[in-house]
């Protein structure tokens, strides 16, 4: 139905390190180098907070041990201190061991693992795990195999305007795949994410509009441009 992306646990991470208002003075002092690309003070900063035991900086140290930033590469150190921070709640850290607990990365491979890291964080409205969990529905890996809830965590997940969760929950209207098949709708969502560019959805689009009414395709691309995500 679609190509789930084998890039994405790296890619997730790019756009993951905290920013928050509330961060102490030597978390903040971390994130102000890390801006400036100085990720050896940035290491500093983050290593002395999160041996305090701050769940922010934790999960930041774990990320620059991921991605090599400021420190060699280590997954295992890297997941060690993202898990530290997911015990305590840091809902970026629950999706992120989440990722490395799917795809076998500093940890052994366990779905059933990575569904309840899953869970933690789409309960909480992380859209990003909102599609991993369907993910794992729809594939069977970790839990049943179940259409129907696959459907439901990525309907959860499009609505905040996530562009692969649009593009699967598309895929899964034009096919009838967990969800009745409804031509229409499969339209209107794989025209939200490929007005995010998701190459998978401007080609299923293309396919669709082939088939449908010119007049309807009208009305869906209006209500697609006036469209706004729920959070």
């Amino acid at each position: 139905m679609f190509d789930r992306k084998s890039g994405r646990l790296l890619t997730a991470g790019a756009i993951l390190f905290c920013i928050s208002p509330a961060l102490r003075a030597d978390t903040a002092a971390g994130m102000r180098a890390f801006q400036k690309k100085d990720y050896s003070t940035a290491y500093r900063e983050w290593a002395e907070a999160a041996e305090q035991g701050q769940a922010e900086a934790e999960y930041n140290l774990g990320m620059l041990y991921l991605k090599g930033l400021g420190v060699t590469r280590n997954p295992q150190e890297a997941f060690r201190w993202l898990r530290l921070a997911a015990d305590q709640g840091q809902v970026n850290a629950e999706f992120q061991v989440g990722l490395m607990r799917e795809k076998g990365v500093g940890v052994r491979q366990d779905y059933t693992q990575a569904q309840v890291w899953f869970t933690l964080a789409a309960e909480r409205g992380d859209s990003e795990a909102e599609v991993s969990l369907g993910d794992l529905y729809d594939e069977g890996q970790g839990v049943k195999k179940d259409l129907a809830r696959a459907v439901y965590w990525y309907k959860l997940a499009a609505e905040q305007g996530l562009a692969e969760a649009q593009t699967r929950l598309g895929s899964c209207y034009a096919a009838g795949k967990g969800a009745e098949k409804d031509q229409l709708q499969a339209y209107f969502w794989l025209t939200l994410a490929a007005k995010q560019h998701d190459h998978d959805a401007e080609k299923q689009k293309a396919e669709l509009a082939l088939r449908l009414p010119a007049e309807q395709i009208a009305k869906i691309e209006l209500s697609a441009a006036q469209w706004k995500p729920k959070r």
